[in-house]
C-alpha cells in the first residue's frame, strides 16, 4: 500500500494536511501493526490491473480485468465496478469504453484533475513517515502513475501511527501543530 512517487504527480499540500486539532486530539492516531503489513502500491491488485489495461488498449477485451468481468458475468450474473454494473458482454462492453478505458484516456491527455464532487483519495502515515494508500481513489492514482499523468494528486490524511507522531513531538522546536504541520510538510516533499 506504500505507493511510490516516481512518475507520480506532485501532492497537494492543502488536501495532504489533515486538520491539526483532531491529530492533536488524538482521534485519527492508531497503534499497533497494521502499516507493518503494506506494501508497494504497484504490488496492488487495482494497479495490476489498470496497468495491463492500459498495455491491452486499444483491444480492452484482451485484458486481465475484462476477461475477470467476463468469468463474473458467467458464473455470477454480474460485473460491478463502484457503481458500474454489467450483466451481459454487451454491458461489460459498455463499462470499459464507457467508464474504465475514459479513465486512463482522460489521464494521458488531461492528467490528473480533482473533479468536483468526487471523493478525495486517502492514505495514512506509518510509523516510519512512510505514505500509506488507503481508501478511495486507487484506480485514479494507479491511472496516474500508469500513464505518467501531470497535475496534482491530492492525498487526505485519515490516520498517522502512535510512534511517528511521538517521534515528531519529541523532537519539538516550538509548538505542536507547526511541528506535525512542518514533518507533513515534510513528506509531501518526499511523495513529489
Amino acid at each position: 500500500m506504500v505507493w511510490s512517487a516516481l512518475n507520480l504527480p506532485r501532492i497537494v499540500h492543502q488536501g495532504f494536511v489533515l486538520r491539526l486539532k483532531y491529530l492533536l486530539g488524538r482521534k485519527g492516531v492508531f497503534g499497533g501493526r497494521w502499516d507493518l503489513n503494506s506494501k508497494p502500491f504497484t504490488e496492488r491488485e487495482e494497479y495490476a490491473l489498470i496497468e495491463d489495461l492500459n498495455q491491452s488498449l486499444p483491444q480492452y477485451q484482451n485484458s486481465i480485468w475484462y476477461q475477470q468481468g467476463e468469468k463474473a458475468v458467467s458464473s455470477k450474473g454480474v460485473f460491478a465496478h463502484k457503481t458500474e454494473t454489467a450483466h451481459s458482454t454487451k454491458e461489460l462492453d459498455a463499462v470499459f469504453s464507457d467508464y474504465l478505458v475514459p479513465l486512463l484516456t482522460s489521464m494521458k491527455q488531461e492528467g490528473y484533475q480533482q473533479r468536483p464532487g468526487a471523493d478525495l483519495p486517502e492514505g495514512m502515515i506509518g510509523r516510519d513517515g512512510a505514505l500509506i494508500k488507503t481508501a478511495h481513489g486507487t484506480h485514479r492514482l494507479a491511472a496516474a502513475k500508469v500513464t505518467g499523468a501531470s497535475g496534482v494528486f491530492p492525498i487526505k490524511v485519515i490516520g498517522v501511527h502512535r510512534l511517528w507522531l511521538a517521534r515528531i513531538l519529541e523532537r519539538q522546536d516550538g509548538a505542536a501543530p507547526a511541528v506535525i504541520e512542518q514533518a507533513l510538510q515534510s513528506i509531501q516533499e518526499r511523495y513529489q
